[in-house]
């Protein structure tokens, strides 16, 4: 990316608040619904199932998920409480049905849970529906315009928003999601736009799974997401909706404590870790760098410890985030940093830069 009229390489760290960023709202059926965050994320999930009435049968999912953390947790009243909470607390409870009694109906067994299957159809919904509504002028277009050879975007995200702006822009999903295997598993469902020289080189590392990734297995055994590689990416138009029989999308769940056993994800953390300590210019955009995301502060710190020693500090770091947030990851950035910028939200921080 050019900064100050120098071409530098540029590392971007996304997270959630960068989709929210990208764009206001969509509209579902006259409904408002914004890109979700883990602390509002059944708020969304509500105003989503309520412009869907029944279609899809995502009410249904809704009211049992919320019907287990009425009657099974002790979450004291709570309600919304934090997705990667939520999520957490159902995980770990699949196998415990001695303990996690509901208070009607028949009996699990242990290992097995159907709300964990609703809470990820409800997540795929949600930003499917979202993708196939959002205008193409999103701040994500903005910033896939203004990539250079030898930029690297990190994201924790699973939506493909930005995935399709790079591909309609000439981006080749083959090399630049970074992924071990053959092109073959790569399977296309829109027109080829003409290849960009530009974003030939570009990255997009998805570290904790996407969408239009699928993996044998099923939802019963999550744990076949971490010991695979993806057996298909879907390059479309709009993103699919409906799941492929005997096969599960390749998310790595909300859940506290993530177990990355294959070498497909080794490769994803040790390529974001090399684009770490070779960049000149570091942009963190919407990712609260929670601190139970352990594998992303220990990388983070990692790698900081790295340039401090060899004496290469970032050129610039460009922090995007609400106050608290930007002090936080400055904090960490401390003596690793030349100058830096800082903007509250997507928004300001494309005005300033993506011109």
């Amino acid at each position: 990316m050019i900064w100050n009229r120098t071409p530098r390489r540029t590392v971007f760290i996304l997270g959630a608040g960068a989709t929210r960023g990208a764009f206001s709202h969509v509209r579902v059926n006259g409904k408002k619904i914004c890109a979700p965050l883990n602390w509002d994320f059944f708020k969304v999930a509500e105003s989503f199932v309520r412009a869907q009435g029944d279609g899809g049968g995502f009410a249904k999912r809704y009211d049992r998920i919320r019907k287990v953390f009425r009657d099974e947790f002790p979450t004291r009243g709570r309600w919304p409480i934090p997705m990667e909470e939520a999520f957490s607390l159902l995980y770990v409870s699949k196998d415990f049905p001695e303990i996690y009694v509901p208070a009607r109906g028949r009996h699990r067994k242990p290992g097995s849970r159907r709300e964990i299957e609703d809470f990820l159809r409800l997540t795929f919904g949600i930003l499917s529906a979202i993708e196939a509504r959002v205008s193409p002028t999103n701040l994500y277009a903005r910033l896939v315009s203004h990539l250079e050879a030898g930029d690297t975007i990190l994201t924790l995200n699973y939506d493909t928003l930005l995935d399709s702006a790079l591909v309609g822009a000439g981006w080749d999903p083959v090399k630049g999601y970074g992924l071990i295997g053959g092109s073959d598993k790569i399977r296309w469902t829109r027109p080829r736009p003409e290849p960009s020289a530009t974003l030939a080189e570009v990255k997009l590392l998805k570290l904790h799974g996407s969408l239009n990734w699928y993996v044998r297995g099923s939802f019963a055994n999550l744990a076949e997401i971490f010991e695979k590689k993806p057996s298909k990416i879907m390059i479309s138009g709009t993103p699919r909706v409906n799941e492929f029989a005997r096969f599960v999308r390749q998310i790595a769940p909300p859940i506290y404590g993530k177990f990355f056993g294959h070498r497909h994800w080794r490769t994803l953390w040790a390529t974001a870790h090399e684009a770490l300590l070779d960049a000149e210019v570091l942009v963190v955009v919407g990712c609260s760098l929670v601190d139970t995301d352990f594998h992303l502060s220990g990388m983070l710190g990692h790698a900081i410890k790295m340039r401090k020693a060899r004496g290469r500090p970032f050129t610039y770091v460009a922090a995007v985030d609400k106050r608290s947030v930007r002090h936080k990851w400055l904090r960490l950035l401390k003596g690793c940093v030349t100058s830096s910028y800082r903007y509250p939200t997507f928004e300001k921080f494309a005005r300033s830069h993506l011109k």
